[in-house]
């Protein structure tokens, strides 16, 4: 089983000028990616009672979720101001709760992905409490690099503790941007490189063009195929979930970067989730 942690969102995504109120969210991409890969899946994730419908269709897909309460669900606005995917402006509409640790015995499953949507909503001294529950454990840089001010504007500043923490990752993911952050560089072998000295075994690394991966000092590299701006939201959680499942079925690194760039080209040529087109 593959276990998303993360809170799900409504998202307001803003392309060429056109405004949409979706359902989205790290969780919810990457668990229809997995469920359509046929992986068994799970999401563990917060929302408020009045918007609990507007992720039915993760349930009526078969996948098996856990919606703990909230008085707020998050709730983020995207506006896509160019033709470039990764010139992303957001917004922070609302939040629901952080996760605590009472809340970590919903989780199982081999593997566990954490995908909060901010600095905080899963508190990094959890961390070590959930490495003692999975075989293997992956997260995403997004989760403690993109920080909400006052005003709901959201920026990316470095974590501060990140050798502290990234150490009990298996897997990291991370794009061009947040490498950049993390780094002070956008070059992609220079930051798997960093990564792997400070412990992690395997990383994800996504740009505009294509998908970098590291497994064990060994690096690959996948174009994507055409794909629309609309079709953009989820790209990364699809990318990182395609990886999460096809690691176990494809030894073969080069194949693998293939499969995981195709997996998620397919997903960023329709809006929404990925459901095996």
């Amino acid at each position: 089983m593959l276990t998303f942690l993360g809170h799900v969102s409504k998202d307001v995504n803003v392309v060429k000028g056109t405004r949409d109120v979706i359902p989205g969210g790290g969780a919810f991409y990457g668990a229809f990616a997995s469920k359509s890969l046929g992986e068994e899946t799970k999401v563990v994730t917060k929302v408020s009672e009045e918007d609990e419908h507007l992720f039915q269709e993760m349930v009526d897909y078969g996948i098996e979720v856990v919606f703990l309460r909230s008085r707020s669900s998050t709730s983020i606005e995207n506006v896509y101001p160019s033709e470039n995917p990764d010139e992303r402006i957001s917004r922070m509409i609302s939040r629901a709760e952080p996760f605590s640790e009472e809340d970590l015995i919903h989780v199982e499953g081999d593997t566990v992905h954490i995908t909060p949507l901010w600095y905080g909503e899963f508190p990094e001294d959890l961390i070590p409490k959930i490495r003692e529950k999975a075989k293997i454990l992956s997260g995403d840089a997004q989760a403690f690099l993109r920080n909400v001010e006052d005003d709901g504007s959201m920026v990316y500043r470095d974590w501060e503790r990140k050798e502290d923490f990234l150490p009990y990752f298996d897997v990291f993911k991370l794009d061009a941007r947040e490498a950049g952050v993390m780094f002070g560089t956008e070059d992609p072998e220079t930051a798997l490189k960093e990564l792997s000295k400070i412990g992690v075994k395997e990383v994800v690394l996504t740009r505009s063009d294509g998908v970098f991966l590291m497994r064990n000092g060994e690096m690959a590299f996948s174009h994507f195929g055409s794909w629309t701006l609309e079709g953009r939201t989820g790209r990364g959680d699809t990318c990182i979930s395609a990886y999460l499942v096809l690691r176990k079925r494809i030894e073969y690194l080069k194949r693998l970067a293939e499969m995981v760039a195709l997996v998620t080209t397919k997903k960023m040529q329709h809006p929404g989730p990925y459901r095996g087109w």
